[in-house]
């Protein structure tokens, strides 16, 4: 029963909420007790001979109008608890979405996507349940089971009270078995969903390198197998599931036969009425539901325990960045200044980058190169505090950028990955998704920086087409355009361009390049890339090596120094000049 305490936030900040969804099942509970004694009066009255038909009409609208208080308290209470489940549902989801959008790179390689999906959809769902449900049997099984005994103690005496519940305590016992043998069983399942989930986002998202290298077969076996074992992991459960509705059945029909064979020996004694044990078996049936939701409720509390567990362990997880509001930044007005001792990723053994001081001057086009794994793409992620280090020093405006929140931090920079991201949604709306107001006009502009404007407008709708998942309706290079011309959109100070070019080819890369640098906007321009004839036009060029500079300055200076740099753009400018 921990959950409901676990959740007790929730339950204090809808307080008037429950109250009355609990007054209501009170009174819902007792006015039940009215007309099995209403019947048990009328029984008596014909057993006696003295029944007449204004007792009848008197008795039959009486029992018809506690229906409609009945009809009328249920509605209540059932649009009370399941309206509150549906918000605990949702607060739980914003709480996981807020929660996931501030984590650091490092928790994404722990946790799939399908496992991330089902903490949001399937453990969520079970504890709406808990919330709904959960509250009900509980609330129910107390209190109608409570006035149903105490009913049947007053009609009937304690003698045939005791005979009723004897089976109860055995029942008590199993349920309380099952409970245990639910819980672990339940997560097993929810595990496996999420890994069955996970392939068939996998699947989904890798559709055409399935096709292309003809693994169908492959994939179909793998899903085949991991369906196979969530099938079994729910079976498991439903192995449990199915015990608890037969085991209360039996107890329940126990308690009849015996009340019906003690009561039938009292009536031959002198010692109750038949209208009594009309009574009393009425109540007796109204004690079937207590009984059943008692059994349901230990297992909707394991299902509901087993996936908050899931989730508070998710939630419970720290970002290795800590957000901090010491410091405002509301632009960039001073250069930015790299001091880095040393830096390893989380878990790695080698560092990426050790001795490495830069300075980004505002408003230059800076370029960064070197070879594969030198740390250049590092640079950025520790720019935009994706990981924090105690060896690493970065000054924005002559302040460490660790005193600055990262949601304010983050918003000066506007970077561009190599891999684009495109929503399922029209391009004007991918374009204007970091600035959701902006008008047609500048949404245009930066298509037509990015070069992009003239592809957008041979789509039959033109900004308003509508994208598919990742933009699968657009070719590699539009889709790079699109993130180049999102980025442009934002009232950002540094553009970061890691690789950001790389599907588009050398002559609307240079376009692009000139574009940025001759728009007037003086902002900041870090550009990362395999192909350095675009940089000759760069205020300053930095070559990686091993995650230390080996090489800065100007393209003359560069080419002068005759180094790693010099070597590459020659031997590049060869390539272009003899395919040309």
């Amino acid at each position: 029963m921990s959950i409901f305490w676990n959740l007790g936030w929730f339950f204090k900040q809808h307080w008037l909420r429950y109250s009355c969804c609990v007054l209501f099942l009170i009174l819902v509970s007792l006015a039940e007790l009215l007309p099995p004694w209403i019947i048990g009066d009328l029984v008596d009255e014909v057993q006696q001979g003295s029944i007449t038909f204004a007792s009848v009409l008197q008795s039959s609208l009486l029992i018809a109008f506690i229906g409609l208080a009945i009809y009328a308290l249920r509605n209540g209470w059932r649009i009370m608890l399941f309206g509150g489940a549906i918000e605990l549902g949702r607060v739980m989801r914003l709480r996981l979405f807020h929660h996931l959008t501030r984590m650091s790179p490092e928790f994404y390689q722990r946790h799939n996507t399908g496992d991330l999906m089902a903490h949001g959809t399937n453990d969520v769902r079970a504890i709406e349940m808990t919330a709904a449900e959960g509250v009900l049997t509980l609330v129910d099984s107390m209190i109608a089971g409570s006035a149903v005994i105490i009913a049947m103690i007053l009609v009937c005496g304690w003698e045939m009270t005791v005979a009723a519940l004897l089976p109860f305590p055995v029942m008590a016992w199993l349920m309380f078995r099952y409970a245990g043998l639910l819980h672990s069983r339940f997560k097993l399942a929810q595990e496996a969903f999420s890994d069955l989930n996970n392939r068939v986002q996998e699947a989904v998202s890798g559709v055409r390198a399935i096709r292309a290298h003809d693994l169908n077969r492959s994939q179909m076996q793998k899903f085949a197998a991991q369906s196979e074992t969530t099938v079994a992991a729910n079976m498991q459960v439903a192995r449990i599931d199915a015990m608890f509705d037969p085991t209360i059945s039996i107890c329940v029909g126990v308690s009849v036969l015996g009340s019906l064979s003690f009561g039938a020996w009292r009536i031959d004694s002198g010692l109750m009425t038949l209208g009594e044990l009309t009574t009393f078996t009425i109540y007796l049936g109204l004690l079937v539901w207590p009984m059943f939701a008692f059994g349901w409720l230990f297992n909707i509390v394991e299902r509901g325990n087993a996936s908050l567990n899931r989730l508070q362990s998710l939630m419970g997880e720290k970002s290795g960045v800590v957000d901090s509001e010491l410091e405002t930044v509301k632009s960039l007005d001073g250069d930015i200044r790299f001091d880095i001792k040393c830096f390893t990723y989380p878990g790695a053994d080698k560092a990426v980058l050790g001795q490495l001081a830069l300075t980004l001057t505002k408003g230059q086009f800076v370029g960064i190169c070197g070879r594969t794994g030198s740390g250049k793409s590092t640079l950025l992620r520790l720019l935009l505090r994706q990981y924090d280090d105690a060896a690493v020093s970065i000054q924005l405006n002559g302040v460490d950028h660790q005193q600055f929140s990262l949601d304010q931090l983050r918003s000066r920079f506007a970077l561009v990955a190599q891999e684009p991201f495109l929503f399922s949604a029209t391009i004007a709306e991918n374009i204007a998704f970091g600035k959701p107001l902006a008008s047609r006009a500048e949404i245009e502009q930066v298509a037509r920086l990015a070069c992009v404007h003239d592809d957008i407008v041979q789509f039959k709708d033109g900004y308003e087409t509508m994208l598919g998942e990742k933009g699968v309706n657009l070719s590699g290079g539009q889709k790079q355009r699109l993130t180049i011309a999102r980025a442009l959109l934002l009232d950002a100070d540094v553009l970061l361009f890691d690789d950001a070019f790389c599907s588009l080819d050398m002559q609307t890369e240079a376009r692009i390049l000139d574009n940025l640098i001759t728009s007037g906007q003086q902002k900041t321009i870090v550009l990362i890339t395999q192909r350095l004839t675009n940089l000759n036009k760069a205020d300053q060029i930095v070559v990686l090596d091993q995650g230390r500079i080996s090489e800065s300055g100007a393209h003359r200076e560069l080419i002068a120094g005759n180094g790693w740099y010099a070597r590459i753009f020659k031997r590049q400018s060869l390539a272009i000049k003899t395919s040309g």
